[in-house]
């Protein structure tokens, strides 16, 4: 029988174990417990802020801690499809905000205010608002900057400041007027200025007088650039395309555009431009020495895509890219697109006998053909110096429709490229080319818009062309897909004439320009608006059947109406149109098909605003717009003039990595535009009305216009 010392111990073992195997269940449970009390917090359902007026909501919201359920979760009527993030009400960190607050508007200048807290509860929700009484705020009496007086007057920087007499006194601000000084002094020539800021506040008159002492130190130049990591390409050729120079102004804008430049080129896939000294130079040294480290790309790049389609058998789109050629910086782009790929020479399988049946009512051979465009681009950045650039392309296509046409060509293009000081680039080319279409009348109108009787007659012929251009860009804008601030203009001469290589039938001057500006309204909101006109010159009457007439390649003629252009208007809808009768197996009529024959003049003038939808955490922007234009015709003595078309619209974007996604919907509340109207018979086209006009729809769904694409319109 065991003694009680050793029943003593035996029971105090089990009840170790027993507490052990405890604790360690209790602190199993213990996450579990943590999460349901979580859940058991009541929901955020909404959150404002009243009263404030220095500070808008934006600032206060992201400056504490609670933040509000997305739209899904507060919105009654969408909340049970479960989307949205749900934020739940944390009493502590709430209690924290009111300090939080108070610290801001301290901040801000407003230390005299006051934050009170109005919660709003139910079993499973709460809605929570912070009334803000900002008091009187601390008033910016006087603003000083001094030791520019030789560089730059102090009124010119005191503009640039966000901080301004008569404004409250934010220090959170005087941070950012510091770095806008150091900028200004930097891109004047001075890398190592130094700002010293202070300020003297008055609480009982409530008052504040800030001063920013300026010590520019040395003005510099540049001296030694130093070129780091390059390995294939040529040190010289870097050295070429930069934008700045041994012994050039420093400058910080200068740097950063060589940066911008670099990258731009594609040889690279890191660019770092910056002072390789340290410290300030000794006093009397005037030189400063850039580092440029880059890293290469690959050197090569090779893209192939095959496709499939029922009108055009196999596909396969082919490219190379190099960007390194012979060592410099110099790139090669070639291009090959094929099509009816089994069908015709040389590769010849007779697939439309079976896998692309699509095919098999052609009766002609030549339209059975291999389909190709071919072309070969070689750029260079640097041709004479680095101010200068060329590129040389040639190209080769062959184009072809069942049971409609055939069009061959082949040309060449050059240019020279021309780098201002004012970042405006100017393009000057020169393209040559030479083309030839076999189809029937109607099938010229039908399939490629060319239904003009004039155009008809000498489309088909071999024509050739050479056009000389002249470009100029100014793009200020911070995105090429979707800008919203900034500004691009751009203005374009192109002029083809028998002096310079084209056939008569191919002379006109065209010129046309545009600009477009964007801006900032509120947090998030952008206003869009752009103006754009163009007209052709120089008409020569050229002999077209015998009678001498007015001419210009429909391909140089303007076009309206679009997703970039007046989208109460499909593509190309805006403008004169000639029309051709749709009959059925029996011969009765069941619709005019219109084409665009082109204009000789184009205006036109957008304005829209756009601003994310609520919900989507800005992914999703709605706009409203309005478009306003039109295409004239002078030489066209059938045609009226129609006036301006004024459309308006809503629309859609979808923020994605490649650019918007944009849905827009144009109101076009117009009647359709008078133009001839034909009709087929054989493969000829008879003029029916030399004015017609189909009557106007009464359907509100008819007259809207629906656009799809990728990017901002403009």
């Amino acid at each position: 029988m065991p003694s009680l010392g050793a029943v003593g111990r035996s029971t105090i073992r089990i009840l170790t174990r027993v507490l052990a195997v405890g604790l360690l269940l209790c602190g199993a449970s213990a996450p579990a417990f943590a999460q349901d009390s979580l859940l058991q917090r009541p929901l955020i359902r909404g959150l404002a802020f009243r009263g404030n007026r220095g500070l808008d909501d934006y600032t206060l919201a992201v400056s504490i801690a609670t933040s509000n359920s997305s739209w899904w979760v507060r919105t009654g009527l969408v909340s049970w499809i479960g989307l949205g993030q749900r934020r739940y009400f944390d009493e502590r960190e709430f209690r924290r905000d009111v300090l939080r607050l108070k610290l801001l508007y301290s901040q801000a200048g407003y230390p005299e205010a006051r934050i009170d807290t109005v919660v709003t509860r139910t079993p499973s929700a709460v809605s929570l608002t912070f009334q803000i009484d900002e008091g009187p705020p601390l008033e910016i009496v006087d603003l000083t900057v001094t030791g520019t007086e030789d560089i730059v007057p102090a009124v010119q920087l005191e503009r640039r400041l966000p901080l301004r007499v008569g404004e409250p006194f934010n220090r959170l601000l005087l941070g950012g007027a510091s770095d806008s000084i150091l900028v200004a002094l930097q891109d004047r020539g001075y890398p190592f200025a130094d700002v010293f800021r202070a300020f003297e506040v008055d609480q009982v008159a409530r008052t504040a007088s800030v001063t920013f002492d300026v010590v520019p130190g040395a003005k510099a130049w540049l001296g030694e650039i130093e070129v780091v990591g390059a390995q294939r390409v040529r040190e010289g050729a870097i050295r070429r395309a930069l934008p700045v120079r041994t012994g050039q102004l420093y400058r910080r804008k200068d740097l950063l555009r060589a940066q911008r430049e670099l990258y731009a080129l594609g040889a690279f896939d890191y660019v770092d431009v910056r002072l390789a000294d340290t410290v300030p130079p000794q006093p009397g040294d005037s030189v400063v020495n850039l580092r440029l480290a880059v890293r290469e790309g690959r050197f090569h790049r090779i893209r192939v895509a095959p496709g499939y389609g029922t009108e055009d058998c196999f596909r396969l789109l082919a490219g190379f890219t190099a960007s390194r050629v012979l060592g410099g910086l110099r790139r090669l782009d070639a291009t090959a697109r094929l099509s009816k790929i089994g069908t015709g020479a040389p590769f010849d399988w007779g697939l439309q006998n079976n896998l692309c049946r699509g095919l098999s009512r052609e009766t002609d051979p030549d339209r059975l053909t291999l389909n190709y465009n071919l072309s070969v681009g070689l750029s260079e950045p640097a041709l004479f110096g680095r101010t200068i650039g060329g590129a040389l392309s040639v190209f080769a296509e062959r184009r072809s429709e069942v049971e409609a046409y055939v069009r061959e060509g082949f040309g060449g293009e050059v240019s020279l490229t021309v780098r201002t000081p004012w970042d405006m680039p100017i393009t000057l080319s020169y393209a040559l080319g030479r083309a030839s279409t076999k189809a029937s009348p109607a099938s010229t109108c039908f399939y490629l818009n060319v239904c003009r009787e004039d155009d008809i007659t000498v489309y088909q012929d071999p024509r050739r062309e050479a056009v000389l251009g002249l470009v100029v860009l100014r793009n200020r804008q911070n995105s090429l897909l979707n800008p919203s601030r900034g500004s691009f203009a751009s203005a374009e001469v192109r002029w083809s004439s028998g002096l310079i290589g084209s056939d008569s039938l191919a002379a006109f001057t065209k010129v046309q320009g545009q600009y477009a500006q964007h801006h900032r309204v509120g947090r998030h909101g952008v206003l869009s608006w752009r103006v754009g006109a163009g007209t052709l010159l120089d008409f020569e009457r050229v002999s077209i059947g015998g009678e001498e007439r007015f001419y210009v390649p429909p391909e140089h003629r303007f076009y309206g109406g679009g997703a970039n252009s007046i989208r109460g208007f499909g593509q190309n809808e805006l403008g004169p149109v000639v029309r051709v009768i749709e009959a059925d197996s029996s011969g009765s009529v069941v619709d005019t098909l219109p084409s665009a024959s082109g204009g000789t003049d184009l205006v036109l003038a957008n304005v829209e605003w756009r601003s994310p939808l609520p919900g989507f955490g800005g992914r999703v922007q709605w706009s409203v717009f309005l478009d306003v234009g039109q295409v004239f015709d002078r030489k066209d003595d059938v045609a009226q003039d129609p006036g301006l078309r004024f459309t308006p619209g809503v629309g859609l974007r979808f923020i994605t990595g490649v650019g918007p996604i944009r849905l827009d919907v144009g109101y076009n509340g117009y009647a359709p535009r008078a133009g001839p109207l034909y009709e087929a018979q054989g493969g000829d086209l008879v003029l029916v009305n030399p004015s017609f006009a189909p009557p106007r729809s009464g359907s509100v769904l008819d007259r809207l216009r629906l656009h799809f694409s990728v990017g901002q319109a403009f």
